[in-house]
């Protein structure tokens, strides 16, 4: 990628404008009904989109890449410290459904949207990308990445398939927060306050959520915070000490991410983890510095070297598969809008995002939906990718 002239030249300037601009998002989204609408997840891809495009902020930095990595694990097992895991198991069956469901009509909706593309994106490498994209839409980045390299991507193609998804990818959690106003007034299927906030927390507690919002004032102290932000340190480096004692190659992160959840659901289920008090607010924090980041690689003069017939694709891809989806999901297989949208955050951003989308709506004991789906996602996405690029490939030539 070609150097931009850009207004921070500091890391720590830059850091320190990651970290503040979560709090003016949600100083917006408390102040001001209408921003409400946006979320502060989608105020905080805007910020980051914004800086970089003003040229106030690189599109590629270290930094981005560290908060990526390290901010999101310790966020991640700050959350599942307060996870519920019997109320979640009974929550689980519409969510592998949902998840196979949209897996399934991804990659039809990419084998029928790569019969009318590919040739034109590439006469000899445009089928390709049905198994790239099949591959990211079910799992993740690291599934378009790997189905690329199988298949021999040109680097070219590989790269424009990457900064479209980027762009298009990120805004898809903002999306469908804002939907979900529009999904409670819909005559859908919902899960109760009881279900969503966790089945084990208290009358006394759930009442208060419904009267003055799920992040209300707690009374915490400075020694619950040493011990949130200790274990989560020590989760973090446990995890990635055992996955990476082994050679998993391709799938290394993926175990990581596996043994964060395990080690965290295990701390969470103990009373002392339990009763701290903070444990989502930090992690919730750290995930919205993690969403500016996110937001500043969309790039958008890197969207405009693509082919406008991979945008055109890419967007089929995310946003008619999840209309079709949503309309499937909630009326024939009569699955609750919550799950569907978490379900369908983790099959276009993966594990982390699908996380964040349930953190963010206030509906705590679906947060280990978004991961395990993910996960899932992860474990099916390179077999559907390569079978579904050549399964285009067999049908354009």
């Amino acid at each position: 990628m070609e150097s931009v002239n850009v207004l921070i030249q500091h890391d720590a300037v830059l850091i320190g404008v990651l970290f503040f601009l979560p709090g003016v998002a949600f100083w917006l989204t408390r102040k001001y009904k209408w921003a409400r609408y946006i979320s502060a997840p989608g105020f905080c891809y805007l910020f980051g989109i914004l800086l970089s495009n003003l040229h106030i902020a690189p599109p590629e930095h270290k930094s981005y890449d560290l908060i990526s990595t390290y901010a999101v694990y310790m966020a991640l097992a700050m959350v599942l410290f307060s996870v519920n895991i019997k109320s979640w198991l009974k929550l689980a069956k519409n969510a592998i459904i949902g998840m196979l469901t949209a897996s399934i009509l991804v990659a039809i909706v990419v084998i029928i949207s790569g019969i009318i593309f590919a040739l034109k994106v590439d006469p000899e490498h445009g089928w390709k990308l049905a198994g790239m994209i099949v591959g990211t839409y079910t799992g993740g980045s690291m599934n378009l990445v790997a189905v690329g390299n199988a298949l021999e991507t040109p680097s070219e193609l590989f790269v424009a398939t990457n900064a479209t998804d980027i762009i298009f990818g990120s805004i898809f959690l903002p999306i469908q927060l804002a939907l979900i106003p529009l999904f409670e007034r819909m005559k859908v299927n919902k899960l109760s306050h009881e279900e969503v906030l966790g089945l084990g927390q208290s009358k006394e507690e759930i009442e208060k959520v419904k009267k003055e919002g799920y992040w209300h004032k707690k009374s915490w102290n400075f020694y619950d915070f040493t011990y949130i932000v200790s274990l989560a340190g020590l989760v973090m480096a446990a995890s990635y000490s055992l996955s990476h004692a082994f050679n998993f190659g391709m799938w290394q992160g993926s175990v990581n991410l596996l043994l964060l959840t395990t080690f965290s659901l295990i701390a969470a289920s103990t009373r002392p983890v339990s009763n701290l008090v903070g444990k989502e607010e930090i992690g919730m924090y750290l995930l919205h510095v993690f969403f500016v980041a996110a937001g500043a690689t969309a790039y958008i003069p890197n969207l405009l070297k693509s082919s406008p017939y991979i945008i055109i694709w890419i967007i089929i891809a995310i946003y008619v598969t999840a209309f079709i989806y949503y309309f499937v999901s909630m009326k024939i297989f009569k699955i609750d809008y919550q799950t569907v949208l978490v379900t369908a955050q983790a099959a276009v951003g993966g594990p982390s995002s699908a996380m964040a989308l349930p953190i963010a709506a206030q509906w705590p004991a679906l947060a280990v939906t978004g991961i395990v789906c993910g996960l899932i996602g992860y474990a099916i996405g390179n077999y559907l990718g390569v079978g579904v690029a050549y399964l285009v490939f067999k049908i354009i030539s």
